[in-house]
């Protein structure tokens, strides 16, 4: 039986960033104190849904903002996770952090409990993007940051960075890259600044308040970024993400070749046996429910082939290897170019896609056009 992927997400951040359509909300100490033990809960329940014999390869902490939780309701998170969870003697534990929540001693306490992989939400190395951005931290907590985890022994360590935002250049970008480098990550992932529904961000934009750049601004960010890492020696291996050799996010991985995973807290997602399952998003009615049945699922759905087709292809085209198309046809019993032949030739003659004997992947061109490329495997 295959190994899976569990999924924890934390849904308190100190500020709700304009941009952020993640279901994140105001920090809460009352509501976080009953948080906590629903989430306990919750587990018990997941480990069941899995079984005892179904090895757990990696572990993500998500959010929100993990480290708004105090230290101590970490480490008994952890600690129970092991409890019931068979995981892997190598599993990847990853937890999300925000440098405004860095506390003395913090870093020490999380490797302690097992965390072996932090990934750290940065966004911009300039004062005046982090304001635009509502990000509530500075430039020299960012640095901290950084510093204090390699200080307690995180040798794993991932950064995000936003590009494209209004007033951004492809120079200033470089700079912010080269920031990043300095401080000698183990993985670094670039996002394209998107207008979200539901977000701040979104209604200043529909009002004018907010000028996006042009798309030829975007596109040549996105080309400085892949040549400025390629010479640092990273590894170009999903449209943003970047890493040294061997340390690719092994949980992004999972969702990516479209395995299963298991997803716990508010607004989570789950993929088991052919089920798609996501939590209700608001905190205190998921506290309701698991208190009440030990689960707070809203939406479940068993996927039709086509649909699992498309989701397979939609996420693993997302890859730079792209997908093998004998696995895919392994897969779903069925022929790749019997089903998407006419979707596959139009690609082909417009240089979005590569097609060798067994692999398809996006096209240098193709990966800037990712979404509408994906989109004629899905429709």
């Amino acid at each position: 039986m295959k190994s899976i992927g569990l999924y924890i997400h934390i849904p308190y951040c100190l500020h709700k960033c304009g941009y952020c359509d993640f279901n994140s909300h105001a920090v809460d100490p009352a509501e976080m104190e009953r948080f906590v033990p629903a989430l306990l809960s919750e587990i018990d329940h997941g480990a069941t849904r899995i079984g005892e014999e179904r090895e757990v390869a990696t572990v993500f902490i998500g959010g929100g903002t993990p480290t708004t939780l105090p230290p101590q309701a970490l480490e008994t998170l952890l600690s129970h996770l092991r409890q019931r969870f068979r995981l892997a003697g190598d599993a990847e534990i990853t937890l999300e952090t925000n440098p405004a929540t860095l506390a003395p001693g913090l870093f020490e306490r999380l490797r302690e409990a097992g965390v072996n992989r932090l990934s750290v939400g940065i966004q911009s190395f300039d004062a005046g993007e982090l304001k635009l951005l509502e990000r509530v931290h500075s430039v020299a907590e960012a640095h901290e940051t950084v510093k204090a985890a390699q200080a307690a022994g995180f040798y794993n360590l991932s950064m995000d960075l936003m590009f494209a935002l209004p007033g951004q250049t492809a120079r200033r970008f470089r700079k912010h890259l080269e920031t990043a480098l300095a401080l000698r990550p183990e993985h670094l992932s670039t996002y394209n600044l998107t207008i979200e529904k539901n977000t701040a961000f979104y209604n200043m934009h529909r009002r004018g308040q907010l000028a996006m750049a042009a798309e030829e601004e975007q596109l040549a960010q996105y080309q400085e970024t892949l040549g400025v890492m390629a010479g640092a020696g990273y590894e170009h291996y999903e449209i943003s993400n970047f890493c040294r050799p061997g340390r690719e996010c092994r949980h992004n991985l999972i969702y990516w070749n479209n395995g299963e995973h298991l997803g716990l807290g508010p607004g989570a997602s789950s993929y088991l046996g052919g089920v798609r399952s996501r939590n209700c998003k608001l905190p205190a009615r998921y506290i309701r429910e698991v208190n009440a049945t030990g689960r707070a699922i809203e939406f479940e759905e068993t996927l039709k082939p086509r649909e699992a087709m498309g989701e397979t292809l939609m996420l693993g085209l997302r890859l730079l290897k792209g997908i093998a198309i004998d696995a895919f046809e392994a897969r779903f019993k069925t022929s790749f170019r019997e089903v998407y032949g006419k979707t596959l030739d139009g690609l082909l003659d417009q240089n979005l896609i590569q097609l060798d004997d067994n692999r398809i992947a996006l096209s240098p061109k193709g990966l800037f056009l990712a979404d509408s490329v994906i989109l004629e495997f899905i429709t």
